[in-house]
């Protein structure tokens, strides 16, 4: 896989996570949701988001039984190409501060 691929995969997942989720209030967030709405090949998305994961940037929750799944089903998850499957994906990074109308007074 080409580096640059994953590197703009990570960048687009990010974008659509500060797009989607600003206040990290939405999360967690099902990973075939977003490979899907982002147009992204399913190895390069998974790498990308292994990746994130690797830097603390994004938590991806592991499912406990993957393979009691339909291979439909399974094939949505993140693979990490050890066995390993993650089921969703919450940003780590700070949330954007919350609008001030938005704190109760």
């Amino acid at each position: 896989m080409k580096r640059t691929a994953k590197q703009a995969a990570k960048k687009a997942i990010l974008a659509w996570l500060d797009d989607n989720d600003p206040f990290r209030t939405q999360g967690p967030h099902v990973p075939a949701k977003i490979r899907r709405e982002l147009g992204l090949d399913k190895a390069v998305f998974d790498q990308a988001v292994l990746e994130l994961l690797r830097e603390r940037r994004v938590y991806c929750a592991p499912h406990d039984h993957p393979f009691r799944l339909p291979q439909d089903e399974r094939e949505a998850l993140i693979a990490d190409g050890k066995g390993g499957f993650y089921c969703s994906i919450s940003d780590r990074r700070p949330a954007r501060p919350l609008p001030a109308e938005a704190i109760p007074a």
